[in-house]
């Protein structure tokens, strides 16, 4: 057997184990259909948020709001559920304003109306530069045209304003407070967001992305540039972004959306991903699914879940019960 042909075999391989390792996944109707898991505590929570506050949108970015915390996945969802559907609604869907003299009250205006008129036909990498120069979270600058903790705590509307409800809210509810400024400001930076003359909703801002561009890859990097600006939520908002793309049907591209960490860059270094070469894990991703017909969100899905099993020091099939779904095609033959 030659060497091209052992290659072209071994991608097969690979390509049937993910593509068997797919067929449970979840689909929109897992989601929606009430007949299907009841018992499961993401639809649960999903579906009493989204009943609460009749927006589908802020249902899903509240369940990735609740993952934030580095807390038990169930605990956090059921947590942020007894938050939303026992607060004023109106804080909860950002549908009131920060007080009428808020110093920054002016800014969301002013950052949405510039995002507006960036030239999307830039290059992706000028598009994020430009998002990054617009929309000024005191995460990236410390320009004070954003509101920060030094700036709240000094203000003189501090207890009219709504980061002040969302402090009580936190704490009558006791969500835990990794860092006091991310929770706060989560809130904030998803409010300037969601409540300007320009957007006042999530659909508002997925349409404003559809009218800047045809481009799926280009869309995507828009979306989620904007989104990781959101002080506490900038590991989360890929999944955020993914759960619009699979339950909500939003176009993006997917291969953008990978979760490029530890645990799918060991499988991958572990397996001999194909064409992974450079540290490019996107476009190995992209150029494996065209070959093989896969979609992005396949090959992500097992190359994550399996991070825990094929470990930087090896691949740790048979020990204690894990399976490694690669093991027929890892290149660490030994056990530990």
């Amino acid at each position: 057997m030659n060497g091209n042909s052992y290659t072209g075999d071994r991608e097969r391989k690979i390509a049937d184990i993910i593509r068997e390792y797919s067929k449970g996944d979840v689909d929109r109707d897992w989601l929606l259909n009430k007949n299907k898991d009841m018992d499961n505590v993401f639809k649960k929570s999903f579906k009493a948020i989204w009943d609460y506050t009749g927006d589908f949108d802020l249902a899903l970015w509240y369940l990735a709001f609740s993952q934030s915390f580095g807390k038990r996945f169930e605990v956090m969802l059921r947590k942020t559920v007894e938050l939303c559907i026992n607060s004023d609604k109106e804080i909860i869907t950002f549908k009131k304003d920060v007080p009428a003299g808020c110093p920054y009250r002016d800014s969301k205006e002013e950052m949405i109306e510039s995002i507006l008129k960036i030239d999307f036909n830039k290059s992706n990498k000028e598009i994020i530069n430009a998002i990054y120069n617009v929309y000024r979270s005191e995460k990236f600058y410390h320009t004070n045209k954003w509101c920060n903790l030094k700036a709240f705590n000094n203000c003189e509307y501090k207890e009219k304003c709504l980061i002040n409800e969302w402090i009580n809210i936190i704490n009558r509810f006791k969500l835990p407070f990794r860092s006091q400024e991310s929770t706060i400001f989560w809130y904030y930076d998803t409010l300037c967001l969601l409540n300007n003359g320009k957007i006042s909703n999530f659909d508002d801002l997925f349409s404003a992305m559809n009218s800047f561009t045809e481009d799926k890859t280009k869309k995507t990097v828009i979306i989620r540039t904007i989104l990781k600006q959101i002080r506490g939520i900038a590991t989360k908002s890929l999944l955020f972004l993914q759960m619009e793309n699979l339950y909500n049907k939003r176009d993006l591209d997917y291969a953008e959306l990978i979760f490029l960490d530890k645990l799918a860059r060991r499988v991958a270094e572990r397996i001999e991903f194909p064409f992974y070469r450079n540290n490019n894990l996107v476009e190995a991703i992209r150029k494996f699914g065209e070959d093989q017909n896969l979609n992005a969100r396949q090959i992500d899905r097992a190359l994550w879940e399996m991070g825990f099993v094929c470990t930087a020091e090896g691949c740790l099939h048979g020990v204690k019960g894990k399976k490694c779904i690669f093991y027929d095609v890892c290149s660490y033959e030994g056990k530990q």
